[in-house]
């Protein structure tokens, strides 16, 4: 009997070590279409200003891109942070036909944000943050997500075409130092698509 429950202890035991070790499955969603959202209230307000400079010779005749409010952490609500919504939105669509939506801040010496990749109707969200500064852990980054939906102007993008979007997403991140990191974000966006430039 004792053996038993010794056997059970160690197969319990191993199966919780594999579950804590093995990636997450993307988990990817049908996002809806609205080619009515580009009349959203919210694209008038961003009419009215500028994008946010973050590199240097920047076009300072860039509206707008983005008005995400993205938050780091459990709690998503206006009083959590008030500069959440200071990001910038690019899109770009990879050889695969792939559509990359990066929403968030980026410097010289780091950023963060999010990625909404868009494939045949289906789209996947991988929240990230990166610094100059080299990490010593050994652990690939891992990343799920929570909760995820996605409206978009049209069904297909080419090169050219602007693209009008919505965005409401909780997702994790188990990083290379083992922390989880849990990012949110929800707002309007909206970018020109560019071919891409690498094989991604």
């Amino acid at each position: 009997m004792t053996i038993i429950k010794l056997s059970r202890s160690l197969l319990l035991f191993s199966l919780s070590f594999l579950a804590c070790k093995t990636t997450p499955p993307e988990r990817w969603d049908t996002f809806r279409v609205n080619p009515r959202i580009s009349r959203n209230k919210a694209f008038t307000i961003m009419d009215t200003q500028k994008e946010l400079m973050t590199f240097p010779h920047q076009d300072t005749a860039l509206k707008r891109s983005s008005m995400v409010s993205i938050l780091t952490g459990d709690l998503h609500s206006r009083q959590d942070s008030l500069n959440s919504n200071f990001n910038t939105c690019t899109a770009y669509l990879s050889k695969s036909d792939t559509l990359h939506i990066n929403i968030g801040l980026h410097s010289l010496f780091g950023g963060s944000g999010f990625i909404i990749s868009c494939y045949d109707s289906r789209f996947y969200t991988e929240g990230y943050e990166y610094s100059d500064v080299v990490y010593s852990g050994t652990d690939k980054p891992q990343h799920w997500v929570i909760r995820q939906e996605l409206t978009l102007d049209r069904a297909k993008y080419k090169a050219g075409d602007s693209l009008y979007g919505y965005i409401n997403f909780k997702a994790a991140e188990r990083n290379e130092l083992g922390d989880t990191v849990i990012y949110s974000g929800k707002g309007n966006f909206r970018a020109k698509v560019k071919k891409s430039r690498f094989d991604n």
